[in-house]
């Protein structure tokens, strides 16, 4: 008889093959207020980051290494998001085909994956408790599969 691994056990694993991280940003737009542009934190940006073993091969940005990794960083991604229609949205932005070098001791190349959570309507409006809360549950639920603050 098979064992049926739960999904959060699969990611799991994914966690650990790429040893995957997460940071998070303000994101801000310039907006025109009373004839001034003013910069305007309107949501934020999760970003999730996974390596990729590259061997003895140089670092080639886009090849297939990072296209797997990026397939499996949307995976988490998709099981974070919150499956409920808010007044926030969450925008996981196309693969940039591209190593993102990590600011650490050694050198580190990831792949990335952003998710922007902004509103649903009014996308100049500052961050409001919805889109706090919408990340809170986002943050929790990377905890809960392992996943750590880079």
């Amino acid at each position: 008889m098979t064992e049926t691994r739960t999904e959060a056990e699969q990611l799991r694993e994914i966690i650990a093959l790429h040893d995957i991280r997460y940071e998070v940003r303000s994101h801000e737009d310039v907006v025109k207020i009373e004839d001034e542009a003013e910069r305007v934190k309107n949501g934020f940006d999760l970003e999730l980051y996974g390596t990729h073993d590259h061997g003895h091969s140089s670092l080639t940005p886009g090849c297939e290494r990072c296209t797997a990794t990026y397939s499996d960083l949307r995976r988490i991604a998709e099981w974070i998001l919150p499956q409920e229609e808010r007044p926030s949205v969450y925008d996981i932005e196309a693969f940039d085909h591209s190593l993102h070098s990590a600011r650490s001791p050694r050198p580190r190349f990831e792949v990335e994956l952003r998710i922007r959570i902004h509103h649903r309507h009014g996308w100049d409006r500052p961050i409001d408790e919805c889109e706090k809360r919408c990340l809170g549950e986002m943050e929790s639920r990377l905890r809960e599969i392992g996943v750590r603050r880079r």
